[in-house]
């Protein structure tokens, strides 16, 4: 373990991947809850690496750029789209270039936030309301 840094607000410290070493970010609060540290390369690869091991009690440093991949925000705009199109299209039609983008960035800006917060919420009440272990 290395020294203490500050993550998102909370403190964290510099522990090595179990499976490769590679030197990855922890947040304090989860050392006690994770028997191994896995770094997002080894994450990629966790079926190879566990070889049948259970991987319920590893921490995973999952860089803020890999949270939501790129396919999945492309299944869900190719699922959520052809409802909205269907609802909407004259409206949007109507709409010179500009303010449909200004539409649509606000749309996704709003949707991006509302969850966010929900996230930070639900983290919050998990943090506040551990369950009882047996």
């Amino acid at each position: 373990m290395k020294e203490p840094q500050d993550i998102d607000g909370k403190e964290s410290v510099k522990v090595n991947c179990t499976f490769c070493g590679k030197e990855i970010e922890c947040p304090k609060d989860m050392l006690q809850k994770s028997k191994k540290h896995m770094c997002y390369d080894c994450f990629q690869n966790a079926d190879e690496l566990a070889k049948g091991e259970d991987l319920g009690e590893v921490h995973v440093d999952i860089p803020m750029d890999k949270l939501i991949p790129e396919n999945l925000t492309n299944s869900l705009v190719e699922g959520a789209f052809p409802d909205v199109w269907k609802e909407r299209k004259e409206e949007l039609k109507a709409m010179s270039k500009r303010d449909l983008a200004e539409e649509m960035f606000g749309t996704g800006a709003y949707i991006a936030i509302q969850q966010m917060l929900a996230t930070m919420k639900k983290a919050e009440e998990d943090e506040n309301n551990p369950k009882k272990q047996d």
